[in-house]
């Protein structure tokens, strides 16, 4: 049966790829970003009920496009700061999914997707990791299911190069995929490590 899938920013490079899959396989899907739909001339845009909304607004106007939601996709973060415009680690992983949490459980969404990190040593600011692990550590508290995907590096085919090691960088299509095919059998909150996301 298809599924109302809302993806916190279906408009950006992993938002768009899971957007394109849950709408392959039947589902209806709604995009909730600050920049609404990307000007870009992309067929399957056309599926999408683009709406406006800023993660980080605590009033969380667009809460109600989570009505009647059965999977909500959070692929809001930051890889890198950016200090001019004021968004830090804390405010960009941590916050706003504080904000969607709240929202989707007040919205009694079942299953909520976090595109959080994986934990490469290789990083500086060890930072980007612990926000995103702090935001996995709220989302365990909540009423939901969570499904807590831990990629590292996500390339498309056309740059992707297999590698090896715990850290290895992964095709993002992969990654979707396995997290989309995770929430017709998760029955409580997990945790996809590399492995897990590798196909």
């Amino acid at each position: 049966m298809a599924k109302k899938v809302v993806i916190l920013g279906a408009n950006g490079y992993v938002g768009g790829v899971f957007a394109k899959q849950f709408l392959d396989r039947g589902d209806s899907v709604v995009s909730i970003s600050r920049s609404g739909r990307p000007d870009k001339d992309v067929d399957w845009y056309d599926k999408i009920d683009w709406e406006m909304g800023d993660p980080l607004d605590k009033d969380a106007p667009w809460e109600k496009y989570l009505a009647g939601a059965d999977i909500l996709v959070d692929t809001v973060g930051e890889y890198m700061e950016h200090l001019d415009k004021g968004m830090t680690y804390e405010k960009v992983n941590y916050q706003t999914a504080l904000n969607i949490a709240d929202a989707a459980e007040r919205q009694k969404v079942p299953i909520f997707i976090f595109i959080s990190i994986d934990d490469d040593p290789a990083f500086p600011d060890r930072r980007l990791f612990t926000t995103k692990r702090d935001a996995e550590d709220y989302l365990k508290q909540r009423d939901f299911i969570s499904i807590l995907a831990r990629p590292s590096a996500m390339y498309p085919a056309d740059q992707y190069k297999k590698g090896e090691g715990p850290h290895r960088s992964l095709l993002v299509d992969d990654v979707a995929s396995s997290v989309i095919a995770a929430t017709d059998t998760v029955k409580e909150t997990e945790t996809l490590k590399v492995d897990d996301l590798e196909r």
